[in-house]
């Protein structure tokens, strides 16, 4: 056949399967809006990726393409302009927060953390702990609650499965701590469980402490006490356990200084070391793992930092090094607790507020909370209707990147950079 006529036929068999019905091709890339024609480009370059790593580039080079869009929807050079960057404003609109906050929610968070405090005071006593904590797991009040409850009904279904009648002075930590050593920790007093585990596999935990792990704990922790009382005396200054440290490393540091200062003679005379460099204000030291501090360094808040795997003359020689800057940064902070405790109180009283913090887990300065709080106390923030809500409450303030929302405590947390 001819040319003409198999070009023919093909153009019937598209147009009979609805083919030839399909859009035309877009134009080159030459030929479109230099936004438009950035965002082809990108869709081209994702082609040659493959799965989580395209979806997450596609949708990132969307958002940044949608957010640098101009509202006009004239051309002009492609550029992120900020204030239209809706993406990023949603989640720290605080007004807009507080339109659509409802009393009730917090009423009913406020009565949550009533129920979790009450079934934790009753598990508390049952099993005789020095104290009890969940919050690091996230969980809301209202099931922790009925966690707490599950404990206390273990109890008086297997309690006399148990070893011992009481367990003071041990703690009770529920966390998804997986990376502990033992989940009876005889240094620190302290009994982990884990939030996901069964009652059995709880009970078995429970009855690994006898009377002997009692005994045991109450000489570590005399030795400990006796140790620590020698290092600050002798050295001037405060111990601390750090959040990297676990309790074992921290009690072995505490002896092997404590045994340093037993072999310098000539430096201690009466418990006492004569130097000058540390023989003025007492400083923080706070101890961190080894793996998390391998040499001195100074805290933002004055306190130094030291490994749990330093020798006796590292510290020493580390606390005369660092006393001076130290304790500058000590006076500073003095003076920043000072200025926010004033701000905070104006805050307070302008706003009605029943309480004013910042979120200790969090990266927000002191400088960041009064930064936050006085654009809150400026008279057209202060006018606004929204603002009537926030009478009674407790406010919080966090770290940037958070968005506002409703803690489980019934608080109002916000953002120190909210818009």
């Amino acid at each position: 056949d001819s040319p003409e006529r198999v070009l023919g036929n093909m153009a019937k068999a598209l147009q009979h399967t609805g083919v030839a019905g399909l859009p035309k091709a877009p134009p080159p890339t030459s030929q479109l809006p230099s936004d438009i024609a950035w965002k082809r480009r990108a869709e081209a370059d994702n082609a040659t990726r493959t799965g989580s790593s395209a979806s997450e580039f596609s949708r990132m080079h969307g958002i940044i393409w949608a957010a640098s869009r101009p509202k006009d929807n004239k051309v002009r050079p492609q550029e992120i302009d900020h204030r239209f960057d809706v993406n990023a404003k949603r989640g720290r609109d605080l007004f807009g927060f507080l339109r659509s906050l409802s009393l009730n929610d917090i009423e009913e968070r406020k009565a949550s953390r009533i129920d979790a405090s009450a079934a934790a005071l009753v598990a508390r006593r049952s099993f005789g702990f020095q104290a009890i904590d969940g919050t690091g797991m996230g969980w809301s009040s209202a099931s922790l609650a009925i966690l707490l409850s599950s404990l206390t009904a273990l109890h008086d279904e297997h309690k006399t499965a148990l070893h011992v009648n009481s367990f003071y002075p041990m703690r009770l930590v529920i966390s998804y701590d997986d990376d502990s050593i033992s989940n009876v920790d005889l240094h620190g007093g302290v009994i982990r469980l884990h939030p996901a585990a069964t009652p059995v596999q709880w009970l078995e935990i429970l009855k690994n402490v006898t009377q002997e792990s009692l005994a045991e704990l109450e000489r570590n922790q005399a030795k400990l006490k006796i140790n620590t009382q020698k290092v600050q005396d002798a050295l001037n200054i405060k111990l601390k356990k750090g959040k990297t440290c676990s309790s074992p490393e921290y009690h072995g540091f505490v002896q092997r200084l404590a045994e340093w200062l037993d072999g310098m003679g000539s430096l201690v005379q009466d418990g006492e070391v004569h130097s000058d460099a540390i023989a003025l204000a007492r400083l923080v030291l706070v101890v961190e793992a080894d793996q998390a501090c391998r040499r001195a360094k100074i805290n933002n808040d004055g306190t130094i930092r030291v490994g749990a795997g330093m020798s006796g003359d590292s510290v020493y020689s580390s606390i005369s090094r660092c006393s001076q800057d130290a304790r500058i940064k000590v006076e500073y902070r003095k003076k920043e607790v000072e200025r926010a405790k004033e701000i905070i109180s104006r805050t307070q009283n302008q706003l009605g507020l029943s309480r004013v913090y910042h979120e200790a887990k969090s990266t927000v300065t002191l400088q960041q909370v009064i930064d936050c709080l006085m654009r809150l106390m400026k008279s057209e923030v202060m006018e606004r209707r929204e603002t009537m809500k926030l009478a009674g409450q407790s406010l919080g303030i966090t770290g940037s990147g958070h968005f506002c929302h409703l803690s489980d405590d019934g608080s109002v947390v916000i953002p120190w950079d909210w818009r």
